[in-house]
C-alpha cells in the first residue's frame, strides 16, 4: 500500500504538466486550469472572511451532483448551528463551481464562508490547504477522495467523514490492485456514511473501518428541497401544455437516436403528444446535431429559450438550450426518459419520480441505486430501441390507471427514501461534540 501511495505522490507531482498539454484539446480542463491561476493566493485572501470563533466544517465535491448531495446537510447546519459553525467549500470541476455561483445567496447558503477550487493533490497542496482553513471536521461526498489530502488530514487528527458514499459492485476500487490502496484510505477516515446496506458491505470488505453505517442517500432529500423551493425561471407557455410532454432528460447522441426515432413513431398515432429533449451538454454542436436529426425525422421544434415571448407552442418538439432548469421541467410532462445509460451510466432519475413520472432508461444504470429500485417497483423500466420506447410510452397513453399507478410508485419511492441528510447531521454533531 505504502509503494502505491508513493507512485500515487510522485504523479501527482508529473500531473500538472501533463494537464496543461491535455488542456489544449479539452475546453473543461482547460477551464479548470486556468481557474486554478493564483489559487492559493485567493487561498490567503478569503480565508481572512473565516471566523476563528466558529468551527469550520469543509465540505470537498467533485462536481455538480456532489454538490447537490452536499447542499441539504449544508442546509441543516445552516438552520440549526450557524451561530456556532461555519462552512468551506471546495470544487474540482468548473461545472460545480459555476453552479454554485448561479445559487442564490439564500440564508442556507449564508453559513458559507469561503468557495474555491481545490488545488491538485499533492503532500504540499494539501499541507497548504489545511494550514490555511484550519478545518474541525472535512467531509467528502459520494466517491470523490483525495488520497494525499486525506493522508495529510490524518497525520494533524483532524476528522473526516463520507456521506452518501457509494462503491457498486463493479468499482475498480474493489479489484486486487486497489484494493489495499483504497482499504488504507478508508481506514483513516472517521466514519462512512454509505447510501445502502449493499454498499456498506462492499466498504466493510476492506476491514480496516469498523465505523460505516447506512444512512442513505442525500439526494433523495435534495430532490424534495429543490421541488419545494423551485427558483427556476421557465416560460409560462409550458402550463398550458402541461402533461403532454414526453421529457427526455440530459440526454446524449446514443439517446437522442432512439428518443428521436421513438417519438417520430409515437406522433403518428399521438399528434398532440409532444417532446422537451434536454441534452447534457447544450453547446451549439450538439444543438446542430440534434437539429440535423429532427429534420431526418421530419419533427419541427422551438428552442426553449425562444418560448418565453411565444403565444402559443406550435411545434411538436422543444429542445433546451440553456442549463440549470432540468429538475423543474419534469413537472411539465408525464413520463420521462433519462440519458447517459448508452455511455457512462444512467444521470438522475430521482428528479422526475418526484413528480410521479414513470421512468425510462437505457440499459446502463449498474451505476444508480436509485434506478435499480424503481425497476424492482415497475416505476422504471429499460429501453433498448425506438420501438421499445414508443411502445411502452403507448400503454401509459392508452391506460391513465397504469400511468398513475406507476407515477405514484416512482413518488413513494423518493419520499421513502428521504431522511439521510438528518442523519448525515448527527453524526456531523456527534462528532463535534466529542472534540470539544
Amino acid at each position: 500500500m505504502f509503494l502505491r501511495q508513493k507512485i500515487y505522490t510522485m504523479l501527482s507531482y508529473i500531473a500538472p504538466p501533463l494537464v496543461r498539454v491535455a488542456g489544449i484539446f479539452n475546453g473543461k480542463i482547460a477551464e479548470g486550469i486556468h481557474a486554478r491561476k493564483g489559487i492559493k493566493k485567493r487561498w490567503k485572501g478569503k480565508s481572512r472572511n473565516l471566523n476563528g470563533e466558529k468551527r469550520l466544517i469543509w465540505f470537498h465535491v467533485a462536481s455538480v451532483g456532489e454538490f447537490l448531495q452536499a447542499k441539504p446537510v449544508i442546509s441543516l447546519l445552516s438552520e440549526k448551528l450557524k451561530r456556532s459553525v461555519e462552512v468551506a467549500l471546495t470544487f474540482y470541476s468548473p461545472s460545480g463551481i459555476n453552479l454554485y455561483d448561479k445559487f442564490s445567496r439564500t440564508e442556507e447558503t449564508e453559513i458559507i464562508s469561503f468557495v474555491d477550487y481545490l488545488p491538485l493533490d499533492t503532500p504540499r497542496n494539501a499541507r497548504f490547504c489545511l494550514k490555511t482553513l484550519k478545518p474541525d471536521m472535512v467531509i467528502y461526498v459520494h466517491s470523490d477522495l483525495w488520497p494525499n489530502l486525506i493522508v495529510e488530514t490524518s497525520k494533524l487528527h483532524i476528522l473526516q467523514i463520507l456521506i452518501s458514499g457509494t462503491l457498486s459492485s463493479s468499482s475498480k476500487r474493489l479489484s486486487t490492485f486497489a484494493k489495499s490502496f483504497y482499504g488504507h484510505l478508508y481506514s483513516l477516515l472517521d466514519s462512512i456514511a454509505a447510501i445502502s446496506d449493499e454498499d456498506a458491505d462492499r466498504f466493510r470488505e476492506y476491514g480496516q473501518n469498523s465505523n460505516i453505517f447506512t444512512a442513505g442517500d442525500t439526494r433523495f432529500d435534495q430532490v424534495l428541497q429543490r421541488t419545494n423551493n423551485s427558483t427556476a425561471n421557465l416560460p409560462d407557455i409550458l402550463t398550458s401544455a402541461a402533461g403532454d410532454f414526453v421529457i427526455a432528460g440530459s440526454t446524449w447522441p446514443e439517446d437522442e437516436k432512439l428518443v428521436i426515432r421513438g417519438f417520430s413513431k409515437l406522433s403518428k398515432d399521438h399528434p398532440n403528444l409532444k417532446l422537451i429533449l434536454v441534452p447534457h451538454e447544450p453547446t451549439l454542436k450538439r444543438l446542430g446535431e440534434i437539429k440535423i436529426s429532427l429534420k431526418g425525422e421530419k419533427l419541427d421544434f422551438h428552442l426553449l429559450s425562444s418560448l418565453y415571448k411565444a403565444a402559443s407552442i406550435t411545434k411538436p418538439v422543444i429542445v433546451a438550450d440553456g442549463v440549470g432548469y432540468l429538475a423543474e421541467l419534469y413537472r411539465f410532462g408525464f413520463v420521462a426518459y433519462i440519458g447517459g445509460s448508452f455511455t457512462t451510466g444512467v444521470h438522475n432519475v430521482m428528479e422526475p419520480s418526484v413528480f410521479s413520472l414513470p421512468t425510462l432508461f437505457g440499459p446502463r444504470i449498474n451505476n444508480s441505486h436509485e434506478a435499480l429500485g424503481l425497476i424492482s417497483l415497475g416505476a422504471g423500466k429499460i429501453v433498448r430501441t425506438p420501438n421499445e420506447f414508443s411502445d411502452t410510452i403507448a400503454k401509459f397513453i392508452q391506460n391513465r390507471k397504469l400511468l398513475n399507478e406507476t407515477g405514484e410508485s416512482a413518488e413513494n419511492f423518493i419520499r421513502s427514501n428521504s431522511g439521510a441528510s438528518e442523519k448525515c447531521f448527527q453524526l456531523i454533531t456527534e462528532k463535534l461534540d466529542r472534540i470539544r
